[in-house]
């Protein structure tokens, strides 16, 4: 049992030795720490308003049309579709 003992540190000592060789070429990268929590703003309360000034406001901004045409000028695709696509079907 003892041949496998010394086999075994002696391929220990190389393994060693050959990451100790192997490290001197390696570019050693500096890492920095950016927090997530730098931007972090606390939670505050909204000022509430009767909801009868809130209609009264949306109805004088347009009623909810004008929330659906700024959700969909917002949503739409940018790039028209191609007329050729449907061509072959007709």
């Amino acid at each position: 049992m003892k041949p496998y003992i010394s086999l075994f540190f002696i391929s220990l000592l190389l393994t060693t030795a050959a990451a100790q060789s192997d490290e001197s070429s390696v570019p050693v990268t500096r890492l920095e720490y950016h927090s997530v929590l730098v931007q972090y703003q606390p939670y505050r309360e909204q000022v509430l308003i009767p909801w009868r000034e809130a209609n009264d406001t949306v109805a004088k901004i347009g009623g909810w049309r004008v929330y659906a045409k700024e959700a969909r000028q917002a949503s739409a695709p940018q790039a028209q579709p191609d007329a050729s696509h449907g061509a072959a079907h007709e």
